[in-house]
């Protein structure tokens, strides 16, 4: 009975980790993976968002309250695209990670940010982002830059990691350059191609390889498309012989479909994030997806 006793003593203790997990919480997929490839073994991720989910069109849900109240790291992309996310911190009542705190990350902290607006801004423009186009993820160089601030924040938290985390951040770091000069080789044949988008989502992509966005199916940033606009961008497409569209898949078809009926344009329809197709189950296969089928659409 004494060794049983001793027993039920001991087998609590020798359930638990030699370190516990450390709770990350981020907005979207793209940079759940990325927390989870710099945390490694030392970490449990999970994203309020989907990957199939419109970034802007995100409904916060009770759920996520709860997720952000265990939280020990929250991991945002910042400049507004996350907004929502603003009202579940709030109300999670999470100290550890509210702004300011050691639990707090924002990815776009050292991103060099394109079409940032000047002058004053009005509704009538749109949805403008005034710290500028926040799609930075998109350009795959900026994973390097967003895991930095993720193991900054990680080491914050979770001190006695700070050696595995850099480990893991630099084998991240290393992998996504190969990649990067990989992506590279495979659209330069196209360098300079001209590309019509249905939103402003690809502004660092195009930056990073070198393409060209021809216009936008949206006539202004967040307002849908009108059948004259889109008039007007077929006859613009046909006098400059546009023949790619590059679309994210949760995008309605309907103009599209008018837009290569009437152009021969091809649609290539793309994740915008980890998990937002079956091929894109980390963010390296985020841009071999995109990439594959944009070049294939380039190669005409």
């Amino acid at each position: 009975m004494k060794n049983l006793w001793l027993l039920a003593l001991l087998l609590p203790a020798l359930c638990v980790p030699a370190h516990a997990s450390i709770y990350v919480v981020t907005t979207d997929t793209n940079l759940a993976d990325i927390a989870r490839h710099v945390g490694g073994s030392r970490v449990q991720v999970e994203s309020l968002s989907r990957g199939v989910d419109d970034p802007h069109q995100v409904e916060p849900r009770p759920s996520m309250v709860v997720k952000m109240s265990r939280a020990q790291l929250f991991v945002r992309n910042g400049m507004d695209l996350d907004m929502w996310a603003d009202g579940i911190l709030d109300k999670s009542s999470n100290a550890q990670v509210m702004r300011g705190a050691p639990g707090y990350v924002d990815c776009s902290q050292g991103i060099t940010k394109l079409e940032v607006p000047s002058g004053k801004l009005n509704p009538s423009m749109g949805d403008i982002h005034v710290y500028g186009n926040p799609h930075y993820l998109m350009d795959p160089a900026s994973g390097i830059i967003a895991a930095q601030e993720i193991t900054l924040g990680l080491m914050r938290v979770d001190p006695a990691g700070k050696d595995y985390y850099k480990s893991q951040y630099d084998l991240f770091a290393h992998q996504l350059v190969d990649h990067i000069r990989m992506w590279q080789t495979w659209l330069a044949p196209y360098r300079g191609a001209k590309i019509v988008i249905y939103h402003e989502d690809w502004a660092y992509f195009f930056h990073r390889f070198d393409l060209v966005g021809f216009g936008t199916m949206e006539p202004k940033p967040g307002m849908p498309p009108s059948p004259g606009h889109v008039d007007d961008l077929i006859r613009q497409m046909k006098d400059a012989h546009v023949k790619v569209m590059l679309l994210e898949n949760f995008r309605s078809h309907r103009y599209p479909d008018r837009i290569t009926a009437e152009t021969g344009a091809t649609a290539v329809y793309v994740p915008l994030a980890v998990e937002g197709s079956p091929e894109a189950t980390n963010y390296f296969m985020l841009f071999d997806t995109i990439i594959t089928r944009l070049v294939k659409a380039l190669h005409g």
